[in-house]
Parts: structure tokens; C-alpha cells; sequence
């Protein structure tokens, strides 16, 4: 059974920096995915209906490479890493190796951004 978590207006989801556990899918609302590098901050992506956040770091096991936070009162569908991960498990190699490329594209690009 899937769990759901409900964010208000301006409401933190996480923080770039914070550790990993959970990928989001988005039923209701907006978020915000916005990069900072403590006297900047941008919003780089606005996630909807559908959309999935908290991805990246799904695939390198590394630290948030952004935050996210609520545009408008939002609930979410909360996919627990530890359960996707046993899943990915089953994938070939190549497609691991693909995703982490990807995800570690994705963390340079967050840095230019903010440069």
C-alpha cells in the first residue's frame, strides 16, 4: 500500500543536502525544485501533476542535489527508495550504469546553474 504525504503553501518536501530515502510522485498541486548556493537561489524545474521528484538521487545514492517545496497546497505519493532499489536490482548493468551517468549529468548542470 502506498503511502501519501500532503504539503501546504510553501511547505518544505526536502532540502538540497539532506540525505535520500523517498522518491515522490505528485497527485495533486505543484512543487518547486530549486538549487542555492547560500546567497542564491533558483528554481530550475516546477514539478505537476504526475511528475516524479526526488529521482536523482535514487540512482547515485547521493545527497539531495536540490530541494523541493510546495508551489500550492500538494499531496504526494511517497515511493520509498528501499523498495525501488530492490527493483533496480533486477535491471541489467548497463541500464544502472546509464541511470548514474544521468544522474551525475544532472548534478553538474544544478552546479553550473547556480554558478
Amino acid at each position: 500500500m502506498a503511502d501519501y504525504k500532503s504539503l501546504k503553501t510553501n511547505e518544505i518536501l526536502f532540502r538540497q543536502g539532506d540525505e535520500p530515502d523517498n522518491m515522490y510522485l505528485v497527485k495533486t498541486g505543484q512543487i518547486a525544485i530549486f538549487i542555492s548556493d547560500g546567497s542564491n537561489t533558483r528554481i530550475v524545474a516546477v514539478a505537476g501533476v504526475g511528475e516524479l521528484i526526488g529521482e536523482v538521487a535514487l540512482f547515485d545514492q547521493k545527497s539531495r542535489s536540490a530541494g523541493a517545496k510546495a508551489i500550492c497546497d500538494t499531496s504526494l505519493v511517497v515511493l520509498p527508495y528501499e523498495a525501488l532499489r530492490r527493483q533496480l536490482d533486477t535491471l541489467p548493468d548497463w541500464v544502472k550504469v546509464t541511470m548514474r551517468t544521468l544522474s551525475d549529468k544532472l548534478r553538474d548542470t544544478n552546479k553550473r546553474i547556480i554558478e
